[in-house]
């Protein structure tokens, strides 16, 4: 699936990250070169005077929209955590591959406005322009959105990034933002958007990203709580008897309303100060702390507005943990 103005840079399944992990997340906002970067099937290069986005299906008014026509309708800046889910290969693992940055663009649901959706579809196929093989699969990379997710007001089609026009890398020149949602969600490369009336057969929507719970397979949609201790990092080398402070991020697709914090491997749990957070933005936590000498394992666990705690293991949110030195 090739267009004028494309290029490939096929590089298969790859991720880039700073190299302290979460560690290094010490900023409210996250520098885009601190954000991770992950593709399927390598990296598009598009020149934005050829790209255009089609949107067709159950709509009314297929239409085929150009660089030219987003930036003339309204947009709107919306903060969210930016998480990968992790390799669809080994979903049980905790890769914890997160930022936190702020989308600008146009909403999904007023370019689905401008297409007339009809009524009958119930959900929304986004298809990336990237095109390769992964996990010997060979076809264009789509995935979908229930209808009502689609026309909530925060879902978009960005075109910036903490205020700088989207890279190649990030997707651009449009990508599609979910915040709430796993990144595999966020098509980049956007090219065409296809009203439903059932789930896309996409190997991305079926084979690939889903979770297997109490209640049969579910697609890995909504971002479960999930935490993070950012200080202190394993390389510092705490005094003993002197104040310290443990904090971290915390977020989900639902508000964090606690976050407990151990710092004798599990063995008792005290709380947290949760801060408060925007739109979808991840929340700080705190927890002052006078260590005593010798090894300590520190951990959090949070807990969302809805009751969802994390799990202790074998799960892409389990519980981060922390091995710290006092002296």
């Amino acid at each position: 699936m090739t267009r004028t103005g494309m290029h490939m840079t096929k590089k298969g399944f790859s991720f880039q990250g700073p190299v302290e992990g979460v560690h290094a997340l010490n900023s409210w906002i996250t520098a885009e070169d601190d954000l991770f970067l992950v593709t399927h099937m390598g990296f598009l290069e598009i020149d934005p005077n050829h790209w255009h986005l089609d949107i067709d299906g159950l709509v009314g008014n297929p239409v085929k929209l150009r660089l030219a026509d987003l930036l003339a309708m309204p947009q709107r800046e919306y903060m969210s955590f930016h998480e990968c889910a992790g390799s669809p290969l080994a979903p049980t693992i905790a890769k914890r591959r997160i930022g936190n940055v702020v989308w600008k663009g146009v909403p999904l649901s007023l370019v689905l406005e401008r297409a007339k959706i009809s009524s009958d579809a119930s959900y929304v196929w986004t298809s990336g322009l990237e095109w390769g093989s992964y996990a010997e699969v060979e076809e264009p990379y789509q995935k979908d959105l229930p209808i009502a997710k689609a026309l909530a007001e925060e879902v978009l089609l960005a075109l910036e990034i903490n205020g700088r026009p989207l890279s190649m890398e990030r997707g651009g020149p449009v990508r599609l933002v979910v915040p709430g949602w796993y990144g595999t969600n966020s098509v980049k490369w956007l090219g065409s958007i296809t009203a439903a009336d059932r789930r896309s057969r996409s190997a991305y929507t079926t084979r690939f990203y889903n979770g297997h719970t109490a209640w049969g397979v579910r697609p890995v949609w909504h971002v479960a709580p999930e935490s993070v201790i950012v200080s202190p990092s394993p390389s510092d080398i705490l005094s003993a008897d002197m104040p310290t402070t443990i904090w971290g991020w915390a977020w989900g697709d639902n508000q964090i309303s606690s976050v407990e914090v151990s710092v004798d491997g599990g063995g008792s749990w005290q709380a947290a100060t949760v801060g408060p957070r925007e739109d979808r933005s991840w929340q700080r936590f705190e927890l002052s702390w006078s260590p005593r000498a010798g090894q300590h394992l520190l951990i959090c666990q949070c807990t969302n507005e809805v009751g969802e705690r994390q799990p202790l293991a074998d799960a892409r949110n389990a519980m981060h943990s922390v091995e710290i030195n006092v002296a």
